[in-house]
């Protein structure tokens, strides 16, 4: 059985409020001085976010990522899963009001990976 991966979940709206969000994470998994393979996925997609080359960012369209867009969010996942299999994600989403949902997903398996959520 593969380990879980370490899952964050973050609410930010807005391209500053994202890159904060985005910069905060990475700056405290360079704190935990691991080697553990991370990788983002921020909802919305009509802005720039930056990221490190080694760190893969996947855009979700604008929405409701835990109901109307499951099935995107799962493909997402899926995908990144084949492609780089991280141990640390971030799951960036516009509104707050998604986290508890999305925080069910992750715990019960919908979404198809197996989740250990951390602060």
């Amino acid at each position: 059985m593969r380990e879980p991966v370490e899952l964050t979940l973050r609410a930010a709206c807005g391209p500053l409020a994202q890159q904060a969000a985005i910069d905060a994470w990475l700056d405290a998994r360079c704190a935990r001085a691991d080697e553990r393979t991370a990788a983002i996925v921020a909802e919305g997609a009509f802005f720039t976010l930056r990221v490190p080359p080694s760190v893969p960012l996947r855009r979700l369209a604008a929405g409701c990522p835990c109901c109307a867009g499951t099935l995107p969010l799962r493909v997402a996942l899926a995908r990144l899963w084949r492609e780089v299999r991280p141990r640390c994600l971030l799951l960036l989403v516009a509104q707050p009001a998604h986290l508890p949902r999305l925080r069910s997903l992750a715990s019960d398996g919908a979404l198809g990976l197996a989740f250990e959520e951390v602060p």
